[in-house]
């Protein structure tokens, strides 16, 4: 199988629901592909680090990382773009769980490829001012995250079939909103990210507008109505990916909500789901 005929059917696997079975066939490519095709192998490696990402898997989402860099790094594409996106997918994972020391460091690698190399897609630079961003925030730095958020934007606008990108980063424009407490400016920008997804409920790009709905309910006081976004976003991940820790994230904020409500049984509930899939995956 060629790189694009492996991906389609990876993509195919996820799309039908068949989560685990899609982890399973793209890592059993990459392992076989390592024999002949060391460049197909990284492609996989790289996907898969973003896989195991969203699954809450911090070790195999890092060697998946690793190993696809060490292949490139082999193949003297150091300064490539290839190595810069596999660069890129790794630095976001780490953001993703929180090691964030040197991460900084990396995007600004990334960025000096991308700016030594020629015909660097639109969409990478837009991940990376994304992925940046996301590090901004984690540090406090929201005006900084901010700036990043809207030159991602920028490019994504003036992109065919970003329709899901725009309105995650939307979604993710809010949150900055809310960090300097201009909840009327986060409303707006989540009310046009939700238009997107309310056609497009199975995206998994909507857990981050769901996500941002339960947090913006809260700081507005609407307690009830932010515990029914958290926990819509947990069955979400249910759904998709199990009980793994962003499972059990979403189920702590919805039982955070439901006590701010006057709810303690709902948040009882809630917090015993949360701590059950904690201790799952221990």
């Amino acid at each position: 199988m060629t790189t694009e005929d492996i991906l389609k059917e990876y993509e195919k696997l996820l799309s039908g629901g068949s989560v685990k079975e899609a982890g399973v066939f793209l890592e059993g490519r990459a392992r076989e592909a390592e024999k002949d095709e060391p460049l197909t192998a990284a492609s996989c490696w790289n996907e898969l680090t973003g896989y195991w990402r969203v699954c809450g898997d911090r070790q195999k989402s890092y060697a998946a990382a690793e190993r696809a860099l060490a292949i490139l790094g082999t193949k003297r594409l150091a300064d490539t773009q290839h190595y810069a996106v596999a660069l890129l997918n790794y630095a976001t994972a780490k953001t993703a769980f929180g090691d964030t020391d040197g991460v900084l460091d990396l995007y600004e690698k990334i960025e000096e490829i991308f700016q030594k190399t020629k015909d660097v897609p639109e969409y990478s630079r837009a991940t990376l001012y994304n992925s940046k961003a996301q590090l901004l925030m984690k540090r406090g730095r929201a005006a900084e995250a901010e700036a990043c958020f809207t030159k991602s934007l920028e490019l994504l606008e003036c992109m065919e079939d970003a329709d899901s990108e725009t309105a995650t980063c939307r979604a993710n424009m809010a949150y900055c909103a809310m960090a300097r407490r201009d909840l009327a400016a986060a409303e707006a920008l989540l009310s046009e990210s939700e238009k997107y997804f309310k056609t497009a409920s199975d995206d998994p790009h909507a857990n981050v507008a769901l996500s941002c709905r339960g947090q913006l309910e809260y700081l507005k006081g609407n307690n009830a109505a932010a515990a029914d976004a958290f926990e819509r976003l947990a069955a979400n991940i249910e759904k998709r990916y199990g009980r793994n820790r962003n499972y059990a994230m979403a189920m702590r904020n919805a039982a955070r909500a439901f006590e701010a409500a006057g709810r303690g049984e709902d948040a009882a509930r809630c917090r015993s789901l949360s701590e059950g899939a904690v201790s799952q995956e221990q």
